[in-house]
């Protein structure tokens, strides 16, 4: 979109007194804002629908102070802008009650949306069990092309966009901020992975800060794109479970990992199976519920071959429920530094384990 196309649709989105829902109304009736914003004798003017604060603003074309900021942002970062009456914009989107009014994009959106879209969300503080169900549900999934959708938050939806990346399947990224800005900033680099292989997507003007209130409006863009949500971890109060509330107001198909009873991160996704959630417990369940047939129909392997030596080691990790680090391995597999180092390398090349900054490792 041009600037000229850009700048009365964002002069419409900032107006006083005018929600989204009645932007959306305007464009029924009027689908290019150019030809009434700025207009002061345009005739929606004289309608008596807008308040007096809204027409002054839209006759005035009033744009944000920062909008020479903006369009510089979206030039060096090379961000497109979609908006909601446009054809490139997605339909999933228009079918929700308070869709964006424009949506920015980096990548290729409408191609990673082509195959079936798997939302998958949870806690920030994923467990070793939560990372590791990550790798053995979804590579199936990714091998078969299936688009991963997740908030590229720490934990889960980190992991969630790995499985996709090292598949090489197609994933999109919801941002609470302007996408400039990737928060967390550890996730900078994953971040340009994504733009490589799907989309980064925010409702926010490039600029914006990740304000916490972004966060549970941004969830609703995760569950509207996919097909079907899967909460993998995350407590009862979890921003996993509003984006399981909009899926449910959006008529969404609903699936969850099923966790300890005693543990607080299982509580959303029990909770969830409880109420009628469809229990995941391999990847042939999430097939089923996207309706897909994979290309091999034989038994999904979802555990590599271990050696006795490499079993032991992730059954280590396993018990310990979080990273340890090499030092740790070291003393409670009683292995020498070289026969450890072998097999961490190995396990690594398999997809099983990942490392952490400070030599520490964990189950993918």
């Amino acid at each position: 979109m041009h600037p000229e196309q850009y700048l009365p649709y964002l002069c419409l989105k900032t107006a006083p007194q005018l929600s989204v829902r009645n932007c959306i109304n305007l464009l029924d009736t009027y689908p290019d804002p150019a030809a009434f914003v700025g207009v002061p004798d345009h005739p929606l003017y004289q309608q008596g629908i807008l308040k007096s604060d809204t027409i002054e603003h839209l006759k005035s074309f009033v744009l944000p102070p920062n909008q020479e900021n903006i369009l510089q942002l979206m030039k060096q970062h090379q961000i497109q802008c979609l908006a909601y009456n446009e054809d490139a914009y997605p339909a999933k989107l228009r079918e929700i009650f308070a869709p964006p009014l424009l949506l920015y994009v980096r990548g290729d959106l409408n191609q990673a949306l082509k195959p079936k879209c798997l939302a998958v969300v949870g806690t920030r503080k994923a467990t070793t069990y939560g990372r590791e169900m990550c790798r053995k549900l979804l590579d199936p999934l990714c091998k078969e092309g299936v688009c991963i959708i997740s908030g590229l938050a720490l934990g889960i939806d980190t992991q969630a966009h790995l499985r996709a990346i090292n598949n090489q399947s197609p994933t999109i990224a919801a941002l609470a901020s302007g996408l400039e800005s990737v928060y967390p900033p550890v996730n900078r680099q994953l971040a340009d992975k994504i733009v490589e292989s799907g989309a980064l997507i925010s409702e926010y003007e490039p600029g914006s800060k990740a304000d916490k209130w972004n966060f549970p409006a941004r969830n609703r863009l995760i569950s509207a794109l996919s097909d079907a949500v899967l909460v993998v971890e995350g407590p009862i109060t979890s921003g996993a479970m509003l984006t399981a509330k909009a899926a449910i107001e959006q008529n969404r198909d609903i699936c969850a990992l099923p966790g300890y009873i005693n543990i607080r991160n299982s509580e959303g996704p029990n909770h969830l199976i409880k109420n009628g959630a469809a229990l995941i417990s391999s990847a042939e369940d999430l097939f089923a519920l996207l309706q897909m047939t994979p290309e091999n129909s034989q038994q999904i392997e979802l555990f590599p071959e271990l050696c006795p030596d490499e079993q032991r080691i992730c059954d280590l990790l396993k018990d310990a429920e979080h990273s340890l680090s090499f030092d740790e391995l070291l003393i409670q597999s009683s292995f020498t530094i070289g026969r450890l180092s072998t097999h961490l390398t190995n396990l690594e090349l398999k997809g099983v384990i990942a490392k952490e900054s400070g030599n520490s490792f964990f189950l993918c």
